[in-house]
């Protein structure tokens, strides 16, 4: 159930790796559809354009660091909502379902809430922890393979 955080760590290693290696001559390829840092693009403030435009945020939300890996459409987004992570929780289960997306699995486990959900074709999951009391972190990752 929770090989997407395998997966998704992976990406994010190979990411890192693939920015911070190389003179930028050639191509290397890597695991997960990445094959040169040009394939990766890091953003933040703004919800990326390869997250529906459909996809429900709390008002008030605050988003974070993006990453998005242009060969496969995957995409990471981070978020801080100005809630409890149940709320929060609550938030996307409603929401989710009235914006069109199917939500699969939604259960807490030990430390964080985990939310997964398709829409149309995608994959997509929400993993959302209480960093702080009263705010809600929460790592929405859409496209997922």
């Amino acid at each position: 159930m929770f090989k997407w955080r395998t997966v998704a760590a992976a990406l994010v290693a190979v990411a890192i790796i693939v920015a911070g290696c190389g003179d930028g001559a050639g191509t290397t390829t890597t695991a997960g559809g990445v094959s040169s840092p040009d394939d990766i693009v890091f953003g933040e403030g703004e919800m990326p354009a390869t997250i529906p435009a459909e996809f429900p945020l709390p008002t008030g939300s605050s988003i974070g660091s993006t990453m998005v890996v242009t060969t496969t459409g995957f995409t990471e987004m981070v978020a801080r909502i100005s809630a409890d992570q149940g709320v929060t929780a609550e938030y996307f289960n409603e929401n989710l379902k009235q914006a069109g997306f199917t939500v699969d699995v939604s259960e807490a486990n030990q430390d964080a809430w985990l939310i997964e959900f398709t829409y149309q074709d995608a994959h997509g999951t929400i993993d959302i922890s209480t960093p702080t009391s009263g705010i809600s972190q929460a790592v929405i990752r859409y496209n997922v393979p």
